[in-house]
């Protein structure tokens, strides 16, 4: 049984204070904070963003120098992966637009390979633009000032009760890069799908055999299928947050 603090915190692991969050969620979190209008539509849209938010201000923002410092560094590390898979992922896409009969399919195959390619060289552009913004802090005080952007007043004195309260903001533009990714991602996969679909039904490509595309597509459906579940399946049981 982990060890309980007062006021009812659970801690999972000690040296991290996002882990003492008192057994609340991303949705009430944003309940909390932006009413409960705003809230759960924010959390429908960018939950990702309102995790982050919640992970800064509790890890981050608070914490020593050496923490600010390890933030930007670690951000830095994700924005070159995300850069880098960005621009496997417009790849492929621009590959996938060249595929075999793909002007014999339904236009929406296309539309998806395309949306694709757009995703994959906005995460990549957005990401340069964040790891550039994140360079230009050299102190740590720089990096909690940008992070706190929005909870100063005009004249640059922080106010005392924001003082604790990340930038909506900041969590967004750190996230978005890598949320370009997934739906990037989301998109292709969809579209190949639809591709091998529509490849059995007009019988495209029949020349080593007949029903060579329909195996194909239940092949891609199956193995795409069993693997997203399975990742699902760990992620949701894998969760910071105890109930």
């Amino acid at each position: 049984m982990p060890p309980h603090a007062p006021n009812g915190h659970t801690f999972l692991r000690t040296g991290s204070r996002i882990l003492e969050w008192n057994n609340r969620r991303a949705g009430e979190y944003a309940k909390a904070r932006y009413g409960a209008f705003w809230g759960p539509i924010l959390v429908a849209f960018t939950e990702a963003t309102i995790e982050r938010l919640v992970r800064l201000e509790q890890d981050v923002i608070d914490g020593p120098d050496e923490c600010l410092l390890g933030f930007k560094t670690s951000l830095a590390s994700e924005l070159s992966m995300v850069a880098v898979a960005g621009a496997i992922l417009a790849q492929i896409a621009i590959t996938s637009l060249s595929l075999p009969d793909i002007a014999e399919v339904h236009w929406i195959v296309r539309g998806f390979f395309a949306c694709g390619l757009a995703f994959g060289l906005l995460s990549v552009q957005f990401a340069v633009m964040q790891q550039r913004t994140m360079g230009n802090l050299h102190q740590a005080s720089s990096v909690r000032a940008w992070l706190l952007a929005n909870s100063y007043t005009k004249n640059g004195r922080e106010r005392m009760e924001e003082r604790h309260k990340a930038s909506f903001t900041a969590a967004f533009l750190t996230q978005i890069p890598y949320t370009m990714i997934e739906y990037g991602s989301a998109f292709l996969i969809v579209g190949l799908g639809l591709y091998f679909g529509y490849a059995w039904k007009k019988d495209l490509d029949t020349e080593m055999g007949p029903q060579d595309n329909r195996n194909v597509f239940i092949m891609y459906i199956a193995c795409t299928g069993v693997m997203v579940l399975q990742w699902m399946c760990a992620y949701f049981s894998k969760s910071i947050w105890r109930e």
